[in-house]
């Protein structure tokens, strides 16, 4: 039986440039899908090597807590650069990570409030890309729990092939809401397409450390919807994206 492809209004709304006239689209959104988007052009079939060696994995996490890095960043990060991953724009840090990197997957990120910011949104743009990236990415990245399982259920129903990439949110800036050793809560902040007045969505990310690198917690019941926020006032947030 064939896949029902997935209609536009069931996208969620920061994927849709109409949200900010239709509410009523908001709340039609019944899937979990982050932000989709196209594959990268001229990708190979999913999961295959790039041919470049990995890089050389992180040394071992041997700090204690009291001797980590507590203070959040309240400018942008410096020694940052934006690299695409299909048509998605992410942040590599000379500092921060990631350290290794693959065809679909990015990891090795510092036990520092910055190695979680840089995580975050490497992991929640490539869980968004197309399942070549977004299932090895949600598999190995977010931290096993039931959350989780629905999450890879739901994002297998999703048709998460070419859209136009004009549509796509991009990241705009971020805010910590709290930050422990153990535990990051980001809100990245995902500037919506639109020729009218800016809108963004906040999403509340939750990291964890866990096994020598941060890792994402799945939202409550595997849907984004619940932790996100639309607003179109920047009022708190650090401003932080590919230019």
């Amino acid at each position: 039986m064939q896949r029902p492809t997935q209609d536009f209004a069931d996208r969620p709304p920061w994927t849709r440039p109409a949200f900010i006239t239709s509410a009523a689209l908001v709340l039609a959104v019944i899937i979990a899908a982050i932000i989709v988007a196209v594959t990268s052009l001229g990708n190979n079939d999913g999961g295959g090597s790039t041919g470049a060696p990995p890089a050389s994995p992180a040394p071992a996490d041997s700090s204690t807590p009291q001797d980590l890095p507590t203070e959040v960043p309240t400018t942008a990060p410096q020694a940052v650069r934006w690299e695409l991953v299909g048509s998605l724009p992410v942040p590599v840090s000379t500092t921060a990570g990631p350290t290794r990197v693959d065809a679909t997957t990015a990891s090795g990120f510092t036990h520092t409030p910055e190695g979680a910011l840089i995580a975050a949104a490497q992991i929640l743009m490539r869980s968004s890309l197309g399942r070549e990236y977004w299932e090895p990415t949600i598999k190995g990245q977010f931290v096993p729990s039931a959350d989780r399982d629905r999450l890879l259920a739901q994002m297998s129903t999703v048709d998460t092939g070419d859209v136009d990439p004009g549509s796509l949110s991009q990241i705009a800036g971020y805010q910590y809401q709290s930050y422990t050793p153990d535990t990051a809560v980001i809100g990245l902040v995902l500037r919506a397409p639109s020729a009218g007045t800016p809108q963004y969505h906040i999403l509340s990310l939750t990291l964890l450390w866990r096994d020598g690198d941060w890792r994402m917690q799945a939202p409550p019941g595997g849907s984004w919807i619940s932790v996100n926020r639309r607003t179109n006032d920047l009022a708190g947030v650090v401003e932080w994206g590919p230019r």
